[in-house]
């Protein structure tokens, strides 16, 4: 784009059909603006909610510089199991959990927040708005039933918790989805803000610490999005925001973020690629499904290890 004697590189991001997660680009809007000085985020300069000028709803903001992996990494889906190496592990590990730790503590009462509903502390209600949704994701879109979905579904009612302080969530937040500069490790932005939420602080840190986005250390710890291991990651978590984490809450968190996951995964995905609402049919018939299949696996796990 060309303006006032000079010129700037702008993204068009338009909503595709056939996402495997139904999102709303008026909330992505407000929250890059909402949160551009807490951390750093794309600048949004336009939106078009409607279909009239790109055929889908669209947002146009600033390019972000920098690469989401090392360019000498093995190319993977999504992040998933992205190895940074100890030099850069090492320098973005701190600022992977000073981002969110901001994020998360980020005074958002005088943001334009249009688009969201917001929910009360001190109960359940962004809980059970967020329930609410993927059981409806799921019903409309699985195929058949499946056991793991009916267990974890009657476990994530039964058990949930009050949310004591209501923050802002990016609802994505990993590795892969911020980009860096390799040659000095500085975080040049947080991106794909799609699944933005307002809810509990537990919910991001237990996505960020999902097996499938991690990878092993030097030492052979395990280093939560590949970058740092979950004790530190509390702490300097707890340290930089001022906010606790409690286990409990945590865990609970961690079943949730599986739980959505399968659903998007084995649910809507296959769907999507059976209605022909997508390219990508590969990868919805076949790399979704198995990767729904581990996590499907973890919350087995989890729900079967947790006294309700």
């Amino acid at each position: 784009m060309s303006r006032g004697g000079g010129s700037e590189r702008l993204v068009l991001r338009i909503k595709s059909h056939g996402a495997c997660c139904e999102t709303n680009v008026q909330r992505e809007f407000s929250m890059l603006n909402a949160v551009k000085s807490a951390l750093p985020v794309p600048t949004a300069y336009w939106i078009s909610p409607g279909s009239d000028d790109f055929g889908s709803p669209a947002m146009i903001t600033s390019f972000a510089e920098g690469v989401s992996a090392p360019t000498d990494a093995v190319p993977l889906a999504t992040g998933l199991g992205t190895v940074y190496g100890p030099r850069l592990q090492k320098l973005l590990a701190p600022q992977f959990v000073e981002h969110l730790a901001h994020l998360h503590a980020y005074d958002w009462s005088g943001a334009d927040l249009e688009g969201f509903d917001i929910p009360s502390a001190q109960t359940t209600q962004a809980l059970d708005w967020r329930l609410t949704f993927w059981d409806r994701a799921w019903d409309e879109d699985a195929f058949e039933p499946h056991p793991t979905i009916t267990l974890t579904r009657e476990w994530l009612w039964r058990n949930r918790p009050p949310v004591d302080q209501v923050s802002l969530l990016h609802g994505d937040y990993r590795n892969g989805n911020f980009l860096f500069d390799e040659h000095s490790g500085e975080i040049k932005s947080v991106i794909d803000w799609e699944l933005c939420y307002l809810g509990d602080r537990h919910s991001d840190l237990a996505y960020a610490m999902l097996p499938a986005w991690g990878s092993v250390g030097e030492s052979g710890e395990f280093l939560n999005s590949g970058l740092v291991e979950t004790e530190q990651f509390i702490a300097d978590y707890e340290r930089i925001s001022g906010l606790t984490v409690d286990r409990e809450r945590l865990n609970y968190y961690m079943v949730y973020a599986l739980y959505w996951s399968v659903i998007s995964l084995i649910g809507t995905a296959p769907r999507n690629a059976d209605l022909r609402m997508t390219q990508l049919d590969v990868m919805y018939n076949f790399i979704y499904p198995g990767l729904g299949a581990y996590f499907s696996k973890e919350l087995n796990r989890l729900v079967s290890g947790v006294s309700a």
